[in-house]
């Protein structure tokens, strides 16, 4: 990037799981129907796949590549989307390398992103309002951070990481869900993340660490890492993890049976509401 040039915006879409929770499918996760096209014309009310939310909550935040990192056998999301042109797009797909989960697949964009901003969510995951990449982003070039992340109030159900925050809203400790953390209605997780040049560092030096202790041959299942495991790790290493925090927010995790029946109530999918 040449000096005073604005960094590119890239969307990474890790979408190398297995879907256990849902399986079996006919296809992968990511192209479960979920609500129908209101545009164009040509696609009114035809089905609306659920990644394609994701892609157009990127796009309205400034990307216009996309980067979807996949596994042998989920072809069918390539199959499906193409180059992405259709959507105002160019999206392309990387190979799945370390199988350790999401954090490996997106340091797998790292050798493709540079010195982008990099616009990071899940694919299975619901996010309203239409704008919360764009506040992410603003709070990125506000602050200075290394990474920011969108924070929700969640429920007790809703299995969300934990977040705790300063009074400026620095990221001050974060605790995965995997971690079993004692729950309160009203805690703050985050499901959406915007990052630059120094968090891709990181991530790449984080996951290339993980991957010695995966390759140690320790006893016991295959490990697995969540992406809030190494954020936790970028705030105790000192980068600067900030947030902003999204008080007219909702998002859903279409991942499970109950999440997939839930979306037919979200704002956007079925209804004409915005």
């Amino acid at each position: 990037m040449s000096p005073g040039t604005a960094p590119a915006i890239v969307g990474v879409i890790a979408a190398a799981g297995r879907a256990t929770r849902l399986a079996p499918l006919p296809c992968s996760k990511e192209l479960l129907p979920v609500g129908v096209h209101r545009e164009p014309v040509a696609l009114r009310g035809r089905p609306k796949v659920v990644s394609q939310y994701l892609l157009e909550r990127m796009r309205a935040g400034g990307a216009s590549r996309i980067f979807f990192v996949v596994r042998s056998g989920k072809f069918d999301i390539a199959n499906y989307y193409g180059d992405g042109s259709h959507l105002g797009l160019s999206i392309a797909y990387l190979m799945m390398n370390e199988p350790w989960g999401p954090p490996f697949s997106a340091a797998q964009a790292a050798p493709f992103v540079d010195d982008a901003t990099v616009l990071f969510g899940f694919p299975d995951i619901l996010i309203h309002p239409d704008d919360c990449f764009v506040r992410a982003r603003g709070r990125l070039h506000a602050t200075g951070a290394d990474i920011v992340l969108g924070l929700f109030a969640g429920a007790l159900t809703d299995g969300l990481d934990l977040v705790g925050t300063d009074a400026k809203g620095r990221v001050t400790r974060l605790v995965t869900k995997e971690e079993a953390p004692v729950r309160r209605e009203g805690d703050t997780g985050y499901m959406l993340a915007v990052w630059g040049p120094g968090f891709t560092r990181f991530l790449v030096e984080e996951t290339g660490r993980l991957a010695k202790l995966a390759r140690s041959g320790a006893p016991g299942p295959s490990p697995d890492w969540p992406m809030g495991a190494v954020i936790a790790a970028a705030i105790r290493a000192g980068l600067h993890v900030d947030s902003v925090f999204l008080s007219d927010a909702r998002f859903l995790d279409i991942g499970t049976p109950e999440g997939l029946v839930a979306a037919g109530e979200f704002p956007g999918v079925w209804s004409g509401r915005a």
